[in-house]
This record gives C-alpha cells, structure tokens and sequence, in this order.
C-alpha cells in the first residue's frame, strides 16, 4: 500500500512541475496540455512496470515447480 502511495504522489508532483513549465513557456492551455500528457504517460508506466512484475514472479513461481 505504501508504494501505491509513493507512485501516485510521484505523479501528482512531476504532474505540477509539468504544469508550471508549460504554464511559464505558454499560459494555461500548455500548461494543462502537459500535465495531462505526463499523467498519461506515467500512469502507463507504472502500469507497465506491475504487468511486467507479476509477469516476473509468475515465471518465478513456475521454475519453482
């Protein structure tokens, strides 16, 4: 559980500095353009990375065996 945390405020932050790039370099369209384009794709990444651990200890399990 506490990972969930530590990913999903990971997010949130790098979301916020998205935004206050894009914001200074564009006003608030490319702020928020940004932003959503960050979450998007960390939010796929930490996706990934669980798909591709399960996927790991499945393979584990069945060397086990």
């Amino acid at each position: 559980m506490n990972r969930l945390i530590a990913e999903s405020l990971a997010c949130i932050i790098i979301a916020a500095l998205f935004f206050m790039c894009g914001f200074l370099l564009g006003g608030e369209r490319l702020g928020v353009f940004c932003a959503t384009l960050s979450l998007s794709s960390s939010l796929g990444f930490y996706h990934g990375m669980r798909d591709g651990e399960k996927n790991e200890r499945e393979k584990q399990r069945i060397k086990s065996l």
